[in-house]
């Protein structure tokens, strides 16, 4: 693979980002050192430790970028239609983007990284219950209710995952294994005391 020609236009610590962000994506965090990335952008070896201080806070900066960009692409994707084809609008936009930055998000889904950077993939998980939830007019869940979302949000992370891997190869089916749990799991919550259960 070719490496792409650093954007001399562009200030020295936007070509960092950018050359830092598609190294990530392409490798896993610790096979990608400061000098690749210094090399990817074009820049003097030190000048990523001079803006980011280490290539982890550089990392922290990408994972924020990159959540929110997720959440915007979950949002953008489920603007119109009913709950149910919100949700599976969801589904497939997620596995895409999921798909888009495969190597970045296996590694921070098995817990690599810092603290700092799993929060942020916490956070964006956080918005993605209340997202989907919202489909069915839940507009403040209780506890069980997001225990139980963010469960069936775990078990369909885990059958991306899979998917990105090349251990399993039917897409559709990994949607539609997604979309029919969920009802399942929300009225589930009931078990852990949920007493007000949405009509899904």
């Amino acid at each position: 693979m070719s490496r792409r020609k650093p954007r001399v236009d562009l200030p020295a610590r936007a070509r960092i980002l950018e050359a830092a962000t598609r190294l990530f994506t392409r490798k896993p965090f610790d096979q990608i050192s400061a000098e690749d990335i210094a090399r990817e952008a074009g820049v003097a070896h030190g000048l990523t430790f001079h803006y980011f201080g280490s290539k982890a806070k550089l990392y922290e900066q990408i994972s924020q970028a990159a959540a929110d960009q997720l959440d915007e692409i979950h949002i953008a994707a489920t603007q119109a239609g009913t709950p149910s084809v919100r949700l599976r609008h969801f589904l497939v936009a997620h596995m895409d983007e999921v798909y888009r930055r495969r190597v970045d998000y296996v590694f921070h889904s098995r817990g690599g990284g810092t603290p700092a950077i799993q929060e942020i993939w916490e956070r964006s998980r956080s918005n993605a219950i209340r997202l989907v939830l919202g489909f069915f007019d839940v507009k403040d869940p209780s506890p069980e209710l997001v225990v139980a979302t963010r469960a069936w949000l775990g078990y369909y992370d885990e059958l991306v995952l899979a998917w990105v891997q090349g251990r399993i190869k039917a897409k559709a089916a990994i949607v539609e294994m997604a979309f029919r749990l969920f009802p399942h799991a929300v009225a589930n919550a009931e078990l852990l005391g949920e007493k007000n259960i949405p009509s899904i």
